[in-house]
């Protein structure tokens, strides 16, 4: 069974893991994720299966823009459709409180997730010179209209 809700302090310990996993050095800490729980303008989601989490997104929304700060799956979990159920959720979420789009950044060497981004109507709107760190690189910025 595949489930997506609201990221809790349960949570905090496997995300964080996740984020290690995924990004590194430039993770997010389990203060950094709990401090989100607090934050108003803060809507985290995680997927699990079974029970156990796969996947998460943040996102914040502020008027009438919604920002996906980062997107996770868990490597064993990838390619089962998880990555585009968050993304549905933030949507579906940012447009009950009123965004108009979503608004992300992604590396022009990150394929797998370009494809996932176009699948879900995201458009490409600009470029980020020197966004990413670790290894450099420009970031494409990539909105989808709600």
């Amino acid at each position: 069974m595949v489930t997506v809700g609201r990221m809790t302090e349960e949570d905090i310990v496997q995300l964080a893991r996740l984020e290690t996993v995924c990004f590194g050095l430039l993770a997010w800490t389990e203060q950094g994720l709990r401090d989100e729980l607090t934050n108003e303008t803060a809507h985290f989601f995680v997927i699990k299966e079974d029970g156990v989490i796969a996947g998460y997104i943040g996102t914040f929304v502020v008027c009438e823009s919604c920002y996906v700060s980062n997107i996770a799956v868990f490597p064993e979990m990838r390619r089962k459709g998880y990555a585009a159920r968050l993304i549905s959720a933030a949507a579906d979420n940012a447009r009950s409180l009123g965004a108009q789009s979503v608004s992300l950044e992604v590396r022009p060497s990150n394929s797998a997730a370009l494809s996932l981004y176009a699948s879900a109507g995201f458009e490409e709107i600009g470029l980020r010179k020197g966004f990413y760190r670790e290894p450099k690189e420009d970031a494409l910025i990539l909105s989808l209209s709600l």
